[in-house]
């Protein structure tokens, strides 16, 4: 009988709780009117802000307006306008999926200790935002301004405001030229180039020229042009250089400086230092750089010195030592073993071109593949003091470059030492050259 009569008891308890759930839950709906929206709550057109402040995570930040943005602790910093007006955006229309009216209990929606707070002062009123809790079930931000509502926001704005000063920062930027009239370097290795479209050269691809009127190689200047406006301008190890600070980074006398001029008249010029060696086992190594003598002085990475620096003469010009399209030579003369050989391109019966030795057609394919692989291993200005391995004439169907030699001289057992129309060159891999002995050999012996 006890047993019945205690289960009748917490039936009893059980039934009050519910119904007290019942009448909170009641209540916590009469005060808290949940209603679809779709309404804008807040239009805050971005020209009128003139002070704008907000705290996310750890990062507190505070601007105003004076013609231009500027940074309340440092005016001097350089505010990145374009980079403001983007954090000014989300409330030029901010609207709401849902509005929950009569809210009491903020907490519940992350809101009593927002995840980002952004304060908004146009005139004399301030408007402030709190961003509190993400709903991962609606996919969308609570967001409070003060109005005794909670709004849920389908744009979540919060993801603008992951930000920390160096984002805000307005970067030098070295600009992609369409056409690029000059280049002058300053450095170690002091020289200039300009684009010539109409420059003396075997090839009609160069367009760069030297200060001596020398062929540049198009590809490789490109090459260095690319990489140089690609380089990473983005950590900055101040916004205002002071002359101590340009010493203590190495740019009071810079160690490279590069001037490029448009077609157009427009130039850019970029200052590099020393790369300075890492420190400890954790040190980095780096460099510095900055644009058109601007306060901002930038860490670059070891690979993006590398590219800048990478442009003297000697890394420019032509590797190969055969720069002519190979459909232009008519003949080539020979001198192997002291013995002389001569090819001569000629037509068959049928008018198609043809390459004979000795009266007989040869297929001289090889031949053209050793010449086009002879390219430079380090430039040199040596003089040759071994035996010549072979040397060609090579006749080309152009009236201003009616044709050129090449002499290959043995300067050990691995490498050899070129030399151009008389002048040496360069050194080169000996495989290379005896690759192109046993093409004329193959052709000579048949």
């Amino acid at each position: 009988m006890k047993r019945y009569k205690r289960v009748w008891i917490l039936l009893g308890v059980l039934v009050v709780v519910v119904a007290a759930a019942l009448v909170a839950t009641r209540v916590r709906e009469r005060k808290e009117d949940i209603k679809t929206s779709g309404e804008t709550f807040l239009a805050i057109a971005p020209d009128d802000v003139t002070k704008l402040s907000f705290t996310s995570g750890d990062t507190s930040l505070a601007f105003h307006r004076d013609d231009t943005w500027l940074w309340n602790d440092d005016e001097a910093f350089p505010v990145d306008q374009e980079k403001i007006a983007d954090l000014l955006a989300p409330f030029e229309n901010l609207s709401a999926a849902f509005v929950i009216d009569g809210v009491t209990d903020y907490g519940q929606y992350g809101l009593t200790e927002p995840e980002c707070t952004v304060e908004l002062t146009v005139g004399e009123n301030t408007t402030t935002v709190k961003m509190g809790a993400y709903s991962t079930l609606d996919q969308q931000r609570y967001v409070d301004i003060g109005d005794g509502k909670v709004y849920l926001v389908a744009d979540d704005p919060r993801g603008t405001f992951d930000v920390e000063l160096s984002d805000l920062i307005k970067n030098d930027t070295v600009p992609v030229f369409e056409s690029l009239a000059s280049a002058r370097i300053t450095g170690e290795s002091s020289w200039s180039f300009t684009y010539d479209e109409e420059g003396d050269s075997y090839s009609d691809k160069d367009v760069y020229f030297s200060d001596s009127g020398l062929p540049l190689d198009t590809s490789r200047v490109d090459d260095w042009l690319d990489k140089l406006t690609a380089a990473s301008l983005d950590e900055y190890v101040t916004y205002n250089a002071t002359e101590e600070e340009l010493a203590s980074c190495g740019l009071d006398a810079p160690m490279l400086s590069v001037e490029l001029t448009a077609a157009d008249g427009e130039s850019v010029k970029l200052e590099l230092s020393e790369i300075e060696p890492a420190e400890g086992e954790e040190g980095e190594t780096k460099a510095y750089l900055r644009v058109n003598g601007s306060q901002i002085v930038y860490a670059i990475t070891p690979d993006d010195y590398t590219f800048i620096a990478r442009c003297a003469y000697d890394d420019l010009r032509h590797l190969e030592l055969f720069t002519p399209a190979f459909d232009t030579v008519t003949a080539i003369d020979v001198t192997l073993e002291g013995e002389k050989y001569t090819f001569a391109r000629g037509e068959n019966e049928d008018g198609e071109s043809v390459w004979t030795y000795n009266d007989g057609e040869v297929d001289i394919s090889s031949l053209e593949a050793a010449v086009e692989a002879l390219s430079a291993l380090e430039f040199t200005g040596e003089s040759p003091t071994d035996k010549q391995e072979i040397a060609l004439t090579l006749h080309l169907a152009d009236k201003a470059h009616p044709e050129l030699s090449l002499s290959l001289y043995r300067l050990d057992g691995a490498k050899c030492l070129a030399q151009v129309n008389g002048e040496t060159v360069c050194t080169l891999t000996r495989s290379t050259v005896v690759t192109l002995v046993e093409a004329v050999n193959t052709l000579i012996l048949g």
